[in-house]
């Protein structure tokens, strides 16, 4: 049986058109690499030399001619102005000579050439590995071909519920333009052109199933390229060095983007090809590429440093995760489909994941969402307001006062309805089915991409959990819909309807306000009557700017239009931007600290710049020994014996972590509530407070503490108070062991020994107790967090 191709039948309007044009700029290009003429200008004393291996036939382009070496002039201020630390070195004597013994040119240069950089890959080494590594085509460049066949539905012109609401390009194929799709290796038997080329196979075609490999109908021999290509990689390195050169780069095939990207940031001149990489990813309808394959856009996005595409593909791979991350059942790892079945791909490894990150916050945001929706206070909380609730609420600070137990009743009876049968209508839209109709039509078609048999997504929406469906579209959709007043006025509660309620509390407001028992009742219009329709227009209202504040489709995506994500919410916060890098419009500037957890609330405050970061408060530590008297603590314990540092009560720190100068486990910080012991509160008169408060030295206590004792010791000489740390009349002893001198020059002698004291580490502070400066706190076991 023979072999079954794509036939790839063109479309009439097609031939001749746009594929012809892109053929024959094709040509030029491939014309334009192969030409080494000697023309240079002023400052071009620099021969860039790109060579082909030797040992095997470097095969064709599509003109039919061979791949030769490459001898390219290049300037030498614009190299290195580039700010690439590769070729900075080989600029270097030690690598220029290297390079000239290479290439036979110890003796003399070309000339007008002062410099010889080689830009041909090695064929070992681990850095060679490392770029092969990188060049190696994911399957979805090698299949991205298929999308200048592909012909989607008209469907996907029209978007979702907006009427007249469409998107330009949407059903179209992206064309020979961006996805002509031919290798520099060129297997096809008919692209030797003439004047009059063929262009067929690169037109449309309406037997195309989709971007994706089909089993049943094999992808055309000239089509298959090899994963990893020497003489790819040796033209994507001609075609950058052009483009450094100031010489247009054409980007017609996805395998040529990758690789040319890749050996750009590998030379480390990505800002030279950053431009028309950038044009190929976001020009319509190719940015389904970024949709399609999120993970390779992200990749490609944050090496070239793209903001629009880096955001716009994060934005896609942040909210698919965190459906993952919402299940019931929660996953290990992410699955290889998404809820959608898009099949995943690798966007690289990082110390902190940004997506991960992005994702959980996403999930934590969308459930305080869903509390707020079905909390008792949600009426209150909405951004616009429900002016018919503020009234009620006003009126029934007022019928607290009357001490009518009817229209008390009825007042709560209203309020309880009220909030039940909303609550009622958030819980029935978790539960509803998926979308029908336009919607339904617009998914399947938009899935239809990238699978052949999708299945329905009914089925893949049932399988979600209530907790995953508030991360989907259509949730936020059906919860808009509140019914007409008749119906939402018939919501049953307690078995009467909300009519019935409402019209039970405006009979009891009458009747109240009527009554000559309540002649100083307050006006009717502090106890107005309850109106459902305002009540319900002000609910739709505020519905409306929540959902449409979630779900923003795609309006906030640095402008790249979205054909293909429907089923996602795309509308992240600034806190899972933040995740991004600085250059990304997020906070991420390498350090890793938009990673770590906020520091807890403290009452005193960091104690000082640095690394340091004190609570203010005290642990406390056993007070018994083994023998049952009173333990001494010294400035170099720094065990907490029996304290459960893994008690619920003790609250992490990834900030107090840092600090060397507390005495417990460096990343815990003790809230003063949860300590034990039998005195946790002191006061700064306390002998046990000062005991423990220096305890532990920090920088500069050496000073403070010779200035509270010369201080109390001069208030104690005129009678005002006692010193507490000696009985001497005439001296203050310090915890050392030293006296101190009511003298002026004993006190700055005393000052500047104390500065020459001051320990600089945990060391110095184990030194202080070994050799007698530390003291003892005889009547406090208590260690300074």
């Amino acid at each position: 049986m023979a072999e079954q191709h794509y036939s790839f039948e063109p479309e009439p309007s097609i031939v001749g058109s746009a594929a012809s044009g892109a053929v024959e700029s094709h040509i030029w290009e491939i014309a334009a690499l192969m030409q080494t003429g000697a023309d240079y200008n002023e400052g071009d004393s620099v021969l860039a030399i790109v060579t082909f291996p030797k040992d095997k036939n470097p095969g064709t382009a599509c003109n039919g001619r061979p791949w030769q070496d490459l001898h390219l002039r290049m300037n030498y201020a614009r190299l290195v102005n580039l700010g690439s630390a590769k070729i900075t070195e080989m600029l270097q004597p030690r690598w220029q000579a290297r390079l000239r013994r290479r290439h036979h040119m110890e003796n003399s240069l070309p000339p007008g050439v002062d410099y010889l950089l080689d830009f041909t890959p090695s064929d070992e080494g681990s850095e060679q590995a490392d770029l092969t590594a990188a060049l190696w085509l994911p399957k979805g460049i090698k299949t991205w071909f298929l999308a200048g066949h592909y012909i989607p539905r008209p469907i996907l012109r029209i978007g979702p519920g907006l009427v007249g609401m469409t998107r330009p390009l949407a059903e179209k194929a992206v064309g020979a333009t961006l996805a002509l799709g031919h290798d520099d290796v060129c297997k096809s038997p008919v692209c030797e052109f003439t004047r009059h080329p063929d262009v067929s196979q690169w037109t449309v075609a309406a037997n195309t199933p989709g971007i994706f490999e089909d089993p049943s109908v094999p992808i055309p021999h000239f089509r298959k390229i090899e994963d990893y290509c020497p003489i790819r990689h040796r033209v994507a390195i001609m075609r950058v060095l052009r483009a450094i050169n100031g010489h247009g780069l054409l980007l017609n095939s996805a395998p040529r983007m990758w690789t040319v990207a890749q050996v750009a940031m590998h030379l480390e001149v990505p800002g030279s090809v950053v431009d028309p990489i950038t044009q190929w990813l976001i020009a319509p309808p190719n940015t389904k590429f970024i949709e399609i394959c999120p993970e390779k856009a992200f990749q490609l996005a944050l090496g070239l440093r793209i903001p629009s595409v880096l955001t716009a593909a994060f934005r896609i791979l942040v909210n698919e995760l965190a459906i993952d991350y919402a299940a019931a059942m929660p996953v290990q790892k992410r699955p290889e489909t998404t809820w959608a079945q898009r099949k995943r791909d690798d966007y690289g490894d990082f110390p902190s994941d940004p997506v991960e990150y992005a994702s959980r916050a996403l999930v934590d945001r969308m459930n305080s969402k869903l509390a707020m929706l079905l909390s008792d206070d949600v009426f209150t909380r909405f951004d616009t307001g429900i002016d018919e609730w503020d009234r009620l609420l006003i009126a029934g600070s007022f019928i607290d006062q009357l001490r009518d137990p009817a229209l008390k009743a009825a007042y709560v009876n209203l309020k309880t309805a009220l909030l039940a049968v909303f609550h009622d209508k958030v819980r029935e839209a978790l539960h509803k089915d998926a979308p029908v109709g336009h919607m339904a039509s617009l998914i399947d078609a938009q899935r239809r991409h990238y699978l052949k048999d999708p299945t329905p997504l009914a089925t893949l929406y049932k399988g979600l959990d209530p907790s995953q469906r508030i991360l989907v579209p259509f949730f936020w959709d059906d919860l808009q819909d509140l019914g007409t007043f008749s119906t939402f006025s018939q919501s049953i509660y307690n078995g009467d309807s909300l009519a019935t309620v409402i019209s039970a509390f405006n009979l009891n407001r009458t009747r109240m306000l009527n009554s000559p028992s309540t002649a100083s009742a307050p006006e009717p219009a502090t106890i107005s009557i309850f109106q459902l329709d305002q009540f319900l227009t002000d609910l739709r209202h505020c519905l409306l700017a929540m959902c449409n504040q979630v779900l923003d489709r795609g309006s906030k995506a640095n402008d790249i239009g979205f054909f293909l994500s429907d089923h996602l919410i795309l509308n992240l916060d600034e806190k899972e931007l933040n995740y991004l890098p600085i250059w990304a419009d997020g906070l991420d500037d390498g350090s890793g600290g938009v990673f770590l957890d906020v520091i807890p609330p403290t009452d005193m405050g960091p104690s000082e710049p640095g690394p340091s970061y004190h609570t203010g408060h005290t642990v406390g530590t056993d007070t018994s020994t083994m023998g049952g008297g009173p333990s001494t603590v010294a400035a170099s314990d720094y065990g907490m014996r029996d304290l459960d540092l893994n008690d619920a009560t003790v609250a992490g720190s990834m900030d107090a972590e840092q600090s060397v100068t507390t005495g417990i486990a460096r990343n815990r910080v003790v809230a003063i509530g949860s300590l034990s012991g039998d005195s946790e509160h002191f006061s700064l008169g306390d002998h046990e407070f000062a005991a423990a408060m220096h305890n532990q030295p920090a920088s500069g206590q050496a000073h403070a503490e010779a200035l509270v004792g010369y201080v109390e010791d001069v208030e104690g000489e005129d009678g005002r108070s006692e010193n507490d740390f000696g009985s001497d009349e005439d001296t203050a002893t310090m915890s050392g062991g030293s006296t101190i001198g009511r003298d002026d020059d004993d006190f700055d002698e005393f000052m500047n020994d104390a500065e020459d004291d001051v320990p600089g580490s945990v060391d110095d502070v184990e030194a202080a107790g070994s050799d007698g400066r530390s003291s003892t706190a005889d009547a406090s076991d208590f260690e300074m967090i």
